[in-house]
Order: C-alpha cells, then sequence, then structure tokens
C-alpha cells in the first residue's frame, strides 16, 4: 500500500508530542477522511469522518468506521477539525470555509497537503480567511499547518463556500461540481466519444447499458435520448459527481430505467453482468500521479459486465496503451477514430 504522507505530516505534531491529542469527548471532525492509524488515538465516541471517493471510504469502513459523504452543515459544532486538502484550489479553499464552520471558537484546525498539490500556499490559504497565529511543520515534502480558531472572516467563509458548491455550466445545461474531474467544461474526449457513438437508432447501442465514469452525465444526458436504450447503469467513485448525475437526468423524459452506483470501478463488479452496451471516458489520474492501471481495470470489469456481443465504446487520450488489454479481453476491436490527440474504440465481446 503506498505510504500517503500528506496524511502522516497530518497527524505528525499529535505522534510528537508538539500538540496533544484531542481530550475525551472531544468532538473531532475530519474531513476528506482517508484510513491512517492514529485515528484510533482520537476520541471514538465523538469523532465523524467525512469523504467522497469510494476508494478511501472503502478503507475506511474496512476499519469499522461510519463515513459521512456531504460535509456536516452544524456551525460551531466541534473542538477540532481535522483536514487533508485536495489538489484543487477552489474545492481545498471549500473545505478550509467548511472547517472554520463547523469549528466552535477557541477550536483547534489543523491542515495537511502535499508540497506538490498546494501545501506551499496552506499559510496564504488559511490567512485570507482572518487567521493568525498560524503554526506550521514541513516534512515528508508536505506541509502541516494548525491554528485556534478566534476572529475569522465571515464573507471570506460564505464567498469559498459558494464557490466550491454546485453550479451551473456550459450555459446552464448542466449543473456541476467543483472537485469533479473537468467539472466545469464539456469535456473534449466526452464529446467527441459522442459524435462517433452509433446514430440513434442504431441497434448497435441499445438495450441494457452503463456509463462508467459518468461524471455530471454528459454521456448519460445524450444516451438517454435515445430510443433503444431501456436501462443505463451511472456509475462513478465520486458521490458529488453521482449527485450532479442524478440531478441532470432528472429532467429527461426518457423511458429508460436509470439506476445510480457510488463504487470504487478499479474493483470486481460482481452485480452488474449481462449488459448490451458499456460506455466510458476512463480517468488515467489518481491524484497528480498518471495511472494508466485504473483504465484498464475499467476495461476488465467493462468485459466481464457485458453480455456475448456486447460492446464496450470507449475514447481515451491518444498516447495512453490500452490496445493490448483491450485484444487481450475482447473478441474484437476496432479503433473507430484517432485525431486531436484522442482516440476512440469499439470493443465487441
Amino acid at each position: 500500500m503506498k505510504i500517503d504522507m500528506a496524511l502522516d505530516t497530518l497527524f505528525y505534531s499529535f505522534e510528537a508530542g508538539i500538540l496533544p491529542w484531542p481530550v475525551e469527548n472531544s468532538r473531532v471532525l475530519f474531513l476528506n477522511a482517508k484510513n491512517h492509524s492514529a485515528l484510533s488515538f482520537l476520541p471514538q465516541d465523538g469523532l465523524r469522518v467525512q469523504q467522497f471517493f469510494a476508494p478511501y471510504v472503502a478503507g475506511l469502513k474496512s476499519q469499522g468506521r461510519a463515513v459521512e459523504s456531504s460535509i456536516p452543515d452544524k456551525a460551531q459544532e466541534f473542538d477540532v477539525v481535522l483536514l487533508a486538502t485536495p489538489k484543487n484550489q477552489v474545492e481545498t479553499q471549500c473545505l478550509i470555509a467548511s472547517a472554520l464552520r463547523s469549528l466552535k471558537l477557541g477550536g483547534l484546525l489543523m491542515v495537511a497537503a502535499d508540497n506538490r498539490a498546494g501545501g506551499g500556499r496552506l499559510v496564504k490559504n488559511l490567512k485570507h480567511f482572518g487567521l493568525a497565529d498560524i503554526q506550521s511543520e514541513s516534512r515528508n515534502k508536505c506541509r502541516a499547518c494548525w491554528t485556534v480558531k478566534a476572529g475569522v472572516d465571515e464573507k471570506a467563509i460564505d464567498v469559498a463556500i459558494r464557490a466550491g458548491s454546485p453550479q451551473s455550466i456550459a450555459d446552464g445545461a448542466f449543473q456541476s461540481w467543483p472537485g469533479i474531474y473537468g467539472w466545469n467544461k464539456i469535456d473534449r474526449a466526452s464529446a467527441l466519444l459522442l459524435q462517433h457513438l452509433p446514430d440513434e437508432h442504431s441497434k448497435n447501442l441499445g438495450g441494457r447499458g452503463a456509463d462508467f465514469g459518468c461524471g455530471y452525465g454528459l454521456l448519460a444526458h445524450d444516451i438517454l435520448q435515445r430510443p433503444g436504450v431501456k436501462s443505463l447503469t451511472c456509475i462513478d467513485a465520486d458521490w458529488r459527481a453521482l449527485e450532479m448525475c442524478r440531478v441532470n437526468l432528472e429532467k429527461l423524459k426518457s423511458a429508460a430505467e436509470i439506476h445510480f452506483e457510488w463504487t470504487d470501478l478499479t474493483k470486481d463488479q460482481p452485480g452488474l453482468s449481462n449488459l448490451d452496451f458499456i460506455v466510458m471516458n476512463p480517468p488515467f489520474h489518481e491524484g497528480k500521479a498518471a495511472d494508466i492501471s485504473i483504465g484498464k481495470r475499467f476495461i476488465v470489469n467493462a468485459h466481464q459486465s457485458l453480455k456475448r456481443n456486447g460492446r464496450l465504446w470507449m475514447v481515451a487520450n491518444k498516447q495512453l496503451p490500452y490496445e493490448m488489454t483491450l485484444e487481450d479481453n475482447f473478441f474484437a476491436v476496432e479503433k473507430i477514430f484517432e485525431g486531436q490527440g484522442f482516440k476512440v474504440f469499439c470493443a465487441t465481446k
């Protein structure tokens, strides 16, 4: 298992005795939480953990922890708030603002980030909200900062929370949420895939299907308007993406059944089978690092989820080497387009 240095740095000041551990009966909130051995030293009865991303949720649940998908909305409820910041700056600002809103006056805020994902900006980000007396610790090419909540800039908190909340994009065509991959645009690769799908009357794209990594629902919105589609399962690892997908699809007058699954598509999907088609634009990053194994697992799971003669329609960046994985798993693989930095495949089981 890859060591999360930012998470180690988040807890280092407690483990090294620089700060005392939260006392028994303290209320502690951990935003953007991931599993770590240090969680066992926190007051268990008062601990709440929040995470949007299904793989991290699975890690927390494997240790018997209840996980909340949404951020608690009660103001000044917690004595301590811990935050492992994401790389997206708008999302980070929103999470810091949400942490401050959740924290009691006199409560402790502890924030950490990898230097490549905003660690160098943490002090500046905290000062933006009117915080003073900010302490910090730098190690493992990461930085942790902490401070006690005293006076804060409530206007800055309001602005940051609004900026990191769901909002309209694409001239009002869709609702999306900062932090979702490609949240504020029509993704070029997905748009290209839509251009090269069979026309709406083709039998090659109908029946029961799934959208792997659905995001806010761009592909699903088009596919559900095809008369031959009987059902579509929208799947994503990001809880916010599924929430936006629900919103963007609920106004469609579609005869098809729509299902939503919050799950990690790099893991086996035994409940998904006998599908006629799957569409996908798989992610290829885990944090900052490129990881093509994610797309390869999507392909393997797509094959397992399709019935015989079922089809996978997939788009990928031109440089990503998915061809061998497709050919190892599918009976027939056709590259139906290559250009503009992308390639589109149709693979038949």
